[in-house]
């Protein structure tokens, strides 16, 4: 699944209500005397723990107990809410931004959390050489360009590219220890909303002297501090007593990481974890339903999974071949045969659990009659056997290659399935244009605004615009959105720029990703955001 340039999350979210399906009795109940305090949960290993380079499911589940940034997202109304900012204040135009910081911060090894500490934090990631994953998020701040390399002069030749003009962004600007000053290049009335994403974390001035260090044993700022770290067996954390906000409900959470969720639901069923998160697999979820009930949340999440049209490619030129192809697809038919319903067909090109979401796609409901119609208005498929895109590894050509049955049984259309390129090959022949059929582009949010599922990937220099389509009336309209002096009267904006993407059908949206998180009834007051899907792990509070 695609995301920034950077590429490594997997789509996941979800929304705050628990589906109460079935009551029974978890087996974690016999958790072995002692655990005391302990939360247990299931993760794989995770690749990066600094923030800055962090942008894959395994490390923010780590990250979500270590680190706390300036605001959080309330996981019912997902607004931004303070967390270590006392105050975020915008200019009349929505440009300059000041940051004001709660008092009494401080990192886990006593340094404060001020000023600097995010200032330091940003500009480390910003600047291009670093090779940080989230380097994209820094765009919108002024000086950004000047912190990255020129272009390679000669491509894989000796030639080096010029270095970057600068190593801080000059739109960053102390004003006190606790008061910072940011300015963006252009307005964007939903910059407070963007900083609850990781990547705007601070980071303490030990991590920066020894970022390897840091990466290997975080200095965070969390509810919990690092303990120890056994490389693809656990992670070992602790309640941090001098977090100033609110307090872990457990003295202890245990990151026991195995090779996939399907291990971690056997151990679970075992007694030996308390938390399953992610995904069930496919053929467990019926049984999770029905022996686990009340303790499955099944929620939507911020996700969606796409198919992307090469719209360079001639063949996909025309939108009425587009929109036949969206036509003839039964999305529900596809997600209950190989998801056993755990997924929502989608009707839109954003989540339904953000704000201004709507039924804005008609070309995603399934009518093979006027499917056919259309293709045949539009001359035709003159491209002979379609190629159907994926990546290796993950198991997509199953449910793939079952769309690819549904064109050829309503369309004529013959299909293969190609998913022999692995994950990081794959992504690079997207970015290349070298696509030569459609292909499997999903996206997961990182902010819960309608713009973060617009700009990336239908805007003119999106970082994820992959299929070569692109409107100047689109782009206009998410600038008169972001200009807008609030969030609530950018929304028609965005909701503008959506119709434009859904009328032309540059990628057909196929559904929105459901999570399952599994829990132990031993604890209460499990809640999964639907920003990043991942439950709230320290609100988990032991019976």
């Amino acid at each position: 699944m695609l995301t920034r340039p950077m590429l490594a999350k997997l789509a996941a979210g979800a929304a705050a209500t628990a589906a109460a399906l079935v009551t029974t009795t978890s087996p974690a109940a016999a958790c072995p005397p002692g655990g005391g305090g302990e939360l247990r949960v299931f993760a794989e290993e995770p690749g990066h723990l600094v923030p800055g380079n962090v942008n894959q499911s395994e490390s923010l589940i780590v990250d979500s107990v270590l680190y706390s940034g300036l605001v959080r997202y309330d996981p019912k109304t997902l607004q931004p809410v303070n967390v270590q900012a006392d105050s975020i204040t915008p200019s009349a135009d929505q440009k300059v931004w000041t940051v004001r910081l709660k008092k009494n911060l401080t990192f886990h090894n006593g340094e404060r959390v001020d000023a600097d500490a995010y200032i330091r934090a940003w500009n480390h990631t910003a600047y291009g050489p670093n090779e940080q994953a989230n380097n994209d998020f820094f765009r919108s701040i002024q000086g950004f360009a000047d912190l990255q390399a020129g272009p390679d002069p000669d491509g894989s030749g000796p030639l080096q590219p010029a270095p970057p003009k600068a190593k801080r962004l000059s739109g960053l600007q102390k004003v006190d220890d606790r008061t910072f000053k940011v300015t963006l290049n252009e307005p964007y009335s939903g910059f407070r909303t963007m900083l609850g994403y990781i990547g705007f974390h601070p980071m303490a001035k030990a991590c920066l002297a020894d970022l390897k260090a840091c990466d290997e044993k975080p200095i965070g700022n969390g509810p919990y501090r690092f303990e120890s770290w056994e490389h693809n067996k656990v992670i070992k954390t602790v309640r941090f007593d001098g977090y100033a906000g609110d307090k872990g409900k457990s003295q202890r959470i245990t990151f026991k990481l195995m090779e996939n969720v399907s291990d971690g639901y056997t151990a679970f069923e075992k007694g030996e974890l308390d938390v399953v998160r992610k995904l069930l697999p496919g053929d467990k979820l019926p049984e999770a339903r029905q022996k686990y009930g009340a303790n499955l949340i099944e929620v939507p999440m911020a996700s969606l999974q796409r198919i992307a049209f090469p719209t360079y490619d001639a063949r996909f030129k025309d939108k009425r071949v587009r929109q036949a192809i969206s036509m003839a697809v039964d999305r529900k038919a596809i997600i209950d045969k190989i998801y056993h319903g755990a997924h929502v067909p989608a009707d839109g090109f954003v989540s339904p659990v953000f704000p201004g979401a709507r039924s804005s796609c008609a070309y995603c409901s399934y009518a093979p009659d006027k499917a056919r119609q259309l293709l045949a208005e539009a001359g035709g498929w003159q491209g002979g056997k379609l190629e159907l895109w994926t990546n290796s590894g993950a198991d997509h050509q199953v449910w793939m290659a079952e769309l690819g049955e549904q064109l050829k049984k309503n369309l004529g259309i013959d299909y293969e399935v190609k998913a022999d390129l692995p994950y990081s090959q794959y992504v690079e022949k997207i970015h290349a244009n070298g696509m030569t059929g459609m292909f499997r582009s999903g996206w997961n949010s990182d902010y819960p605004s309608m713009e973060n599922f617009l700009t990336p990937l239908y805007a003119k220099n999106g970082s994820t615009a992959v299929t070569g389509w692109s409107d100047p009336r689109f782009d206009e309209l998410v600038a008169k959105g972001n200009r807008a002096a609030t969030p609530e009267e950018a929304v028609s904006f965005y909701q503008q720029a959506e119709d434009l993407v859904a009328e032309d059908m540059p990628a057909m949206p196929v559904w929105y990703v459901k999570g399952s998180t599994l829990y132990s009834d031993k604890f209460t007051d499990a809640v999964v955001n639907p920003v990043g899907g991942e439950p709230i792990l320290a609100n988990f509070t032991r019976k």
